[in-house]
């Protein structure tokens, strides 16, 4: 029980002081304080980026709902008429893919 009461005064001494420096500022000095501690938790604005910052120089096309919808559709006339791989296929291609950019990333480790 002891170390629980001695706790609990070495966290809230700190506090204590602190709201008794703070009961003795005016106005003002009070509304400084408050500022400074929100500036000091906010996010750095160059931090902040739109979305056109974020998609500059990222290699996909912003398309339009019509675009998408046309996509869509000729995607489904394909696969009415049994164009395209299976879904197995289509895996295994892209797991292929895959360990090739993972070999070359590895060779370009290797290199540096």
């Amino acid at each position: 029980m002891e170390t629980t009461a001695g706790r609990r005064r070495r966290t809230t001494k700190p506090i204590i002081k602190a709201w008794n420096a703070v009961k003795g500022l005016d106005y003002s000095d009070k509304l400084e304080l408050v500022t400074m501690l929100i500036e000091s938790v906010k996010p750095a604005k160059e931090d902040a980026m739109s979305v056109e910052q974020m998609l500059e120089g990222y290699p996909c096309k912003r398309y339009t709902k019509a675009e998408l919808n046309a996509m869509l559709d000729r995607a489904e006339a394909n696969f009415k008429a049994g164009l395209g791989i299976p879904d197995e296929e289509a895996w295994d291609d892209l797991e292929e893919e895959l360990a090739l950019q993972e070999e070359e990333q590895n060779e370009m480790a290797e290199m540096q």
